[in-house]
C-alpha cells in the first residue's frame, strides 16, 4: 500500500491507497492561519508537521507498519519559511495568501519588465518568494540569521526523511524556477542576494528525497526506510491523481479558487499575466497553471449573503429551482483581483439585470453559470495561443455535485470529466508514491491506471442558451478583444 501526503493549507490530509487504488483509510488534522495588520497570513510549520504526523497516525491506524511500501508529498504553494543554519525555523511560514510582498512585486517588475520575468520564470510578473524577500530585506532585521530559504513541502519532507526536496512545480509557484533551464534563475537568484543552496534540492518526482527515518517511523506507525517524495505542487499533484496526464488534459481544481493545470506538449509562453509555466510531473509535458483567483469563494459569498447553508444537496437543489440563464440576471465572479481579469476586473465583480422577482436561488445559479463563463474565458487563453485543450476534468467539492457539472458543460461546449475523491491531491501523492516503490513503472501509465471513479457529463439541452449567455458575459472585456473557444 502507499501514502499519499497533502499539506494543505486549512488541512494536512492523508490517504493510504492499494495497489488497485482504492482507499483504505483517510486522516486529517488542521492547521491555523494567522493575521497580521499589515496584510500578513503565516502559519506555524512546526503546526503543519504535527498535523502531519496526526493525520499519518489516523490513516494508519488499522495497518502494520511494513505494509506502507512509499510515501508521496504534495504541499501548497509558496508557503515560505526561512531556516537558519542548523535548519531551525526562523519567524513563522509566510503564506501564498500573505499580501505584504505585493507592493515590492509590483515594483520590481515596473523595473525590469514583464518581459525579463516571462523570460527567467515563465510568467509575466515578479510573484511570491521574491517580493517576500526584498520585503524583508528592506524591512527585517532577522533576515540576517536567514541561512536557507524553505517551503512548507520540502521542511516536512526534511522532517521525514532528512532531507529537504521539492520539484519543479513547487519552486515554479515559488516565483524562481527557469522552466527552460529547469532550475532556479541565476538572474532572479542574484537580483534577490540569495544561492543557488541555499534552496531546498530540486528533484524530479520520479527521484526519492530520501528515506523515511526511525525518528519519523515510529510515532507515525509506518517502517523506517520507505522512500519519500520530493514535494509537489498540490494542484499538480491533483492532476496526476485525477489521470488528467496526456497531452490537451486540463485539470480543473474547484476550491476556493478555481484553478486550472493545463498539459501541454511543449514549452511555450504564459497565455495570460498570472499564468505559471514549468515542466510538468509526467516526464515530456509542461504544465501552464492558470487560476480563476475566484472560485470556491464566490459561491461561499453568495450563501452567506442569503443565510443558506453550504451542503451539495442544498445548492443543487437551489441551482435547480432556476433555469438556464437565471432568468436575466448576470454575475461577474471577479470578487478577488485576478491578475487575468484586465481592466474590467479592476473595479471587482458585477450583477447586471437584477429585478424584483429574482430570488436567493436566481443568485446562486447565476454565480455558478458566472464562474462557468469565467472558465470558458480562461480556456479561451490556452486556444487562442494555440494550445490544445482536448478534455476537461473537474475535481473538487463542484465535481459531485448534480448541476455544476452540467452548467460548466454547458457553457463551454465541452464534455466534463468529473472525480469522486475528494482528497484528489493526497491521492495524487500516493500515485507518485506508488512510482517511487515501482522504479520501471512510468508515472502517466500509473495515473491513467489508478484515477478514481469519474462520470462525464456531455453538452446539453441549455448548451445553445448559454451561447447568447456567454457572449454577454464577454462583453465587458472588450476592447481588445479576448479570444475564447467554445465548439
Amino acid at each position: 500500500m502507499f501514502l499519499g501526503l497533502d499539506l494543505g493549507t486549512t488541512n494536512v490530509k492523508a490517504v493510504v491507497v492499494d495497489r488497485d487504488g482504492r482507499v483504505i483509510a483517510e486522516g486529517s488534522a488542521g492547521v491555523e492561519r494567522f493575521y497580521t495588520p499589515d496584510d500578513g497570513v503565516e502559519q506555524d510549520v512546526e503546526q503543519i508537521w504535527d498535523a502531519t504526523r496526526i493525520a499519518t497516525r489516523q490513516a494508519t491506524a488499522a495497518c502494520r507498519p511494513d505494509e506502507i511500501a512509499a510515501i508521496g508529498v504534495s504541499s501548497q504553494g509558496a508557503a515560505m519559511q526561512l531556516l537558519d543554519a542548523e535548519g531551525r525555523p526562523v519567524g513563522r511560514v509566510i503564506s501564498w495568501l500573505d499580501g505584504r510582498g505585493r507592493p515590492f512585486d509590483e515594483r520590481i517588475t515596473a523595473e525590469r519588465g514583464e518581459d525579463f520575468f516571462v523570460e527567467h520564470v515563465g510568467r509575466h510578473a515578479s510573484t511570491m518568494t521574491v517580493g517576500q524577500i526584498l520585503r524583508l530585506r528592506h524591512s527585517s532585521e532577522s533576515f540576517a540569521a536567514v541561512a536557507h530559504i524553505g517551503y512548507v513541502g520540502d521542511y516536512v519532507v526534511g522532517k521525514l526523511c532528512g532531507r529537504r526536496a521539492h520539484d519543479a512545480t513547487n519552486l515554479s509557484i515559488a516565483g524562481l524556477l527557469n522552466p527552460a533551464r529547469r532550475c532556479a534563475d541565476p538572474a532572479v537568484l542574484d537580483l534577490l542576494g540569495i544561492r543557488d543552496d541555499q534552496l531546498p534540492d530540486l528533484l524530479p518526482v520520479t527521484v526519492p528525497a530520501g528515506a523515511l527515518s526511525g525518528d519519523a517511523a515510529g510515532p507515525m506507525g509506518l517502517a523506517p526506510g520507505i522512500p519519500v517524495s520530493p514535494a509537489v505542487h498540490d494542484q499538480y499533484a491533483a492532476s496526476i491523481g485525477a489521470g488528467a496526464v496526456d497531452v490537451g488534459d486540463v485539470c480543473l481544481g474547484t476550491g476556493t479558487a478555481w484553478v486550472l493545470v493545463a498539459a501541454t506538449p511543449a514549452l511555450a509562453r504564459p497565455v495570460t499575466r498570472g499564468t505559471f509555466v514549468c515542466p510538468h510531473p509526467v516526464e515530456g509535458l509542461f504544465g501552464q497553471m492558470l487560476s480563476m483567483t475566484n472560485g470556491g469563494s464566490s459561491l461561499d459569498w453568495a450563501l452567506g449573503l442569503t443565510g443558506r447553508e453550504h451542503s451539495s444537496g442544498s445548492v443543487d437543489d437551489a441551482l435547480e429551482a432556476v433555469p438556464a440563464g437565471s432568468e436575466g440576471l448576470r454575475f461577474w465572479p471577479l470578487l478577488s483581483p485576478s491578475a487575468s481579469a484586465g481592466r474590467f476586473g479592476a473595479s471587482g465583480g458585477r450583477i447586471a439585470g437584477i429585478k424584483l422577482a429574482h430570488s436567493a436561488d436566481h443568485l446562486l445559479r447565476a454565480v455558478v453559470e458566472g464562474l462557468a463563463c469565467e472558465l470558458a474565458r480562461h480556456l479561451g487563453f490556452l486556444t487562442g495561443a494555440g494550445l490544445p485543450v482536448r478534455r476537461l476534468v473537474m475535481c473538487g467539492g463542484a465535481a459531485t455535485g448534480r448541476v455544476t457539472p452540467q452548467i460548466v458543460a454547458d457553457v463551454t461546449g465541452r464534455p466534463v470529466t468529473c472525480v469522486s475523491q475528494p482528497a484528489v491531491s493526497a491521492f495524487g501523492a500516493a500515485t507518485m508514491a506508488r512510482r517511487l516503490a515501482e522504479p520501471g513503472a512510468e508515472l502517466a501509465v500509473l495515473a491513467r491506471k489508478l484515477a478514481p471513479a469519474r462520470k462525464t457529463v456531455e453538452p446539453g439541452n441549455d448548451a445553445a442558451a448559454y451561447r447568447h449567455v456567454l457572449r454577454r458575459y464577454l462583453e465587458p472585456f472588450s476592447p481588445p478583444k479576448e479570444s475564447f473557444d467554445r465548439p
